[in-house]
């Protein structure tokens, strides 16, 4: 199966932390992941727009304006992206964290508003996209956030920062071109026994069957089938 529409990418990614007052452990792997990915998209056709990384990559690039972030000239000005960091989960908020503080270290999900101009779909390749399977949070996390993304990918709880799976954007990028389906390529691709990396996709919907239909069927020919509402969340995840 081919793909037939033209996606934008954008990626962004942190392995060198600074020691001030963003200071976390250091990450080798991160421009690994996102930028195959990347890389991988525009070798089938899709366009780069941009793959900013370490000093480059602005927690602004993923709030709002309403949050005085600049979103919606970044993550939310292409159709996929990817961003990864160390990221966290507190109280039913995610956070991405990054190196220098533009305006904080970091940026939280209660900030992002995903999809109000063009993205579709975002995967988040921080630890703590969930903490767990359970409706409630599922709901919590990112019912909010998601107001017009199709699917949010991530992980349940942490993920590794491991060369086994720094290839991880390469085949990602290769089986959703190839006419995979989102949610369902994320979740094989993601998971690992060997690093104990458990995968999750979350697509919206403006019904039950919308949202299911999505998780189960989506692929990047459905760029321009919008979610009108995000009334339902429907997840599938590889533990």
């Amino acid at each position: 199966m081919s793909i037939h529409v033209h996606v934008r990418v954008g990626v962004e990614w942190v392995n060198d932390f600074h020691n001030d007052s963003c200071e976390q452990n250091d990450l080798s792997y991160c421009d690994d992941q996102v930028v195959g990915f990347y890389n991988h998209m525009g070798n089938h056709g899709h366009t780069k727009v941009f793959n900013w990384g370490n000093d480059n990559a602005w927690e602004t690039d993923f709030r709002h304006p309403t949050f005085g972030g600049d979103s919606l000239n970044w993550s939310d000005d292409v159709h996929f992206c990817m961003v990864n960091d160390h990221g966290g989960n507190n109280s039913n908020i995610v956070s991405f964290s990054f190196s220098k503080a533009h305006t904080a270290c970091s940026v939280s999900s209660t900030k992002m508003r995903l999809g109000r101009k063009n993205l579709k779909w975002l995967a988040a390749l921080g630890c703590d996209a969930v903490l767990n399977t359970n409706a409630s949070h599922i709901v919590a996390v990112w019912g909010g956030p998601m107001q017009g993304v199709h699917i949010v990918c991530g992980y349940i709880g942490t993920a590794a920062d491991s060369w086994w799976t720094s290839d991880l954007g390469e085949d990602f990028a290769d089986d959703i071109c190839d006419g995979d389906t989102i949610a369902g390529a994320w979740v094989s691709d993601a998971y690992s026994f060997w690093t104990g990396d458990d995968s999750i996709a979350i697509a919206a919907g403006f019904s039950r069957d919308d949202a299911i239909n999505r998780r189960d069927h989506e692929t990047l020919d459905w760029r321009d089938i919008n979610v009108t509402s995000t009334n339902w969340l429907a997840w599938k995840y590889r533990t």
